[in-house]
């Protein structure tokens, strides 16, 4: 019953917590490209000023033993960003063209030892930990993989919708194998879902970024 509970879920008013998560992702085959996108003439006039920004994430994804999380559509992380860690659930996600869409919520955490042995009750706040509760029951989490980048950042207001595009260099480290990352992803923030597209377009198109629909939680996945 787990795709259909979350689903049916998704019908109710949600917590504050609670939003969809809209992002494009595109692969950087050429790392000089990097510094071109972030001193790309237009991207510096609509770019919020002293929104540049470098943080150094490490994340670890859980799942049971059996694999329900996954096997339901949920995926359930906790990261380090910098000096903060947040603890994150995704849900009923897709990606066509680049595009990924998924309902998530984000919780501070307040103790690193929820890098090694996180709890579902992080979402207490949230409905959807009942969901969690019903899926998970009393199986353990246990981690699947650690993803380790650098991620440069700077945030986008184009007049019609405000987004933050960011690149991420680094590894995603599971099962004793290693995959790099090297991405770029748009994620709007407020306003309109084309114009947002519209410019993840053009910057593709002018730096000869590739589409990417494998989120890095599914390429670690396949590294099993």
């Amino acid at each position: 019953c787990g795709r259909t509970y979350v689903a049916n879920k998704q019908q109710k008013k949600r917590k504050e917590e609670d939003h969809m998560e809209i992002e494009l992702k595109y692969l950087i085959d050429k790392d000089e490209i990097i510094e071109q996108i972030f001193q790309d003439p237009y991207l510096s006039k609509i770019k919020d000023k002293n929104s540049d920004e470098e943080i150094e994430m490490h994340a670890v994804y859980f799942d049971t033993e059996d694999r329900r999380l996954y096997r339901e559509g949920m995926a359930f992380r906790v990261r380090k960003e910098g000096n903060k860690l947040v603890a994150t659930l995704k849900w009923n996600g897709t990606s066509e063209d680049g595009m990924h869409k998924r309902e998530e919520i984000n919780v501070p955490v307040d103790d690193e030892e929820k890098l090694k042995m996180p709890d579902i009750h992080i979402f207490d706040q949230s409905e959807m930990c009942q969901v969690l509760s019903h899926v998970v029951g009393k199986r353990n989490l246990i981690p699947l993989m650690d993803i380790y980048f650098k991620r440069r950042q700077m945030r986008l207001d184009t007049g019609k919708s405000i987004s933050e595009l960011s690149v991420d260099l680094g590894q995603i480290v599971c099962n004793g194998k290693v995959a790099p990352i090297s991405e770029m992803e748009i994620e709007l923030y407020s306003g309109e879902e084309e114009d947002m597209k519209a410019l993840g377009d053009d910057v593709a198109e002018k730096y000869g970024l590739i589409a990417e629909n494998t989120s890095k939680f599914k390429r670690g996945l396949d590294l099993m």
